[in-house]
């Protein structure tokens, strides 16, 4: 009986957390562009101030920006997601560099 409880208190606070974290994602003033690169990859990020969240098949990355001559660019020390207009270029450690990807939707949160 205790043990009843104890996992519904337990399936009670996952849920709530799970909730919680669904509403974390959502930003005022973001921009979301999904892309599609030649090889068929495809990932989204979300554009904030000053970081992205990259979403890939992988997991999801948060990456800090820099601004260079020809766009943006950013990286956590492994990932480092190059973009300028509606064209990204990704790059990950192990993996094939996937450029030339284009932008195919973009949307607001």
């Amino acid at each position: 009986m205790r043990l009843d409880r104890q996992l519904a208190a337990l399936s009670a606070l996952l849920i709530g957390a799970g909730s919680l974290a669904g509403t974390a994602w959502t930003r005022d003033g973001s921009r979301v562009v999904s892309y599609s690169c030649p090889g068929g990859e495809q990932f989204t990020v979300e554009y904030l101030e000053g970081h992205v969240r990259l979403r890939t098949g992988a997991g999801i990355f948060a990456l800090t920006g820099e601004k260079t001559a020809s766009g943006a660019k950013y990286s956590d020390g492994y990932t480092v997601l190059s973009a300028s207009g509606d064209q990204a270029m990704l790059e990950r450690p192990g993996l094939p560099e996937s450029p030339a990807c284009s932008a195919i939707r973009k949307a607001s949160l």
